[in-house]
């Protein structure tokens, strides 16, 4: 774990900051019975069980985000310095497949969506990393992203990760009055995304904790 990370962790457990084994954390994510783009034709409209493997995945990926969260590298765009803004993010780590934390609460379907209920229940350590992005050392910020329709499943994972990265940029708006060239960091997901179809694109909407670990003005190129 990063040392600005590690060091909030640090800093709670000093302060006896103490996790409850039943902390659990809920996400409403759907699937779409008929996506637009055909992954498997062979399975149109998708089986039930299929769309509730995909949804359980979902779930798992978005619990990953708000428990371990992301590095990030992030390049602001610049057009007098004719600087192309560039955005990555790297996970830290994920929740594994098939972990008995991890359920379907409850399911309903909508139209042709499935949605579901997913809990997932931390453990002692994950409910301190929780408690530790508290820390006021962490920003909130909130943001929203889009991506095309046509891009189908993994449209709505790009959307999630172009709020993200609109959440940082607004945050470093607000933090800073020059713009830097390079940041670098790590952010989590401070609650359940929302992800809506709008106007032909997939529209994610965030709230994330963002932790500056590095950051490089202009000034010294």
């Amino acid at each position: 774990m990063r040392k600005l990370v590690a060091g909030i962790l640090l800093f709670s457990a000093a302060l006896g900051v103490h996790a409850d084994s039943t902390d659990q954390l809920s996400v409403r994510p759907w699937v779409e019975l008929e996506p637009l783009v055909r992954i498997d034709p062979a399975q149109y409209p998708l089986p039930m069980d299929v769309a509730r493997r995909h949804l359980l995945d979902e779930g798992r990926l978005l619990t990953s985000g708000m428990v371990y969260g992301w590095t990030f590298t992030y390049y602001p765009g610049d057009l007098a310095r004719k600087v192309q803004e560039s955005f990555t993010l790297t996970p830290v780590a994920e929740i594994p497949w098939g972990s008995p934390r991890l359920h379907v609460s409850e399911t309903e379907v909508t139209d042709t969506r499935l949605w579901g209920r997913i809990l997932y229940t931390l453990n002692d350590e994950e409910s301190r990393r929780r408690a530790a992005w508290e820390s006021n050392t962490a920003a909130l910020s909130t943001g929203t992203g889009t991506a095309a329709l046509q891009l189908g499943p993994s449209g709505k994972t790009a959307s999630l990760q172009s709020a993200i990265r609109d959440a940082i940029r607004r945050s470093l708006d607000v933090r800073y009055v020059n713009k830097p060239r390079q940041v670098e960091g790590d952010v989590v997901l401070w609650d359940d995304p929302q992800v809506i179809v709008h106007s032909g694109t997939y529209t994610a909407t965030v709230k994330v904790k963002i932790a500056v670990r590095e950051l490089v003005p202009y000034r010294i190129f």
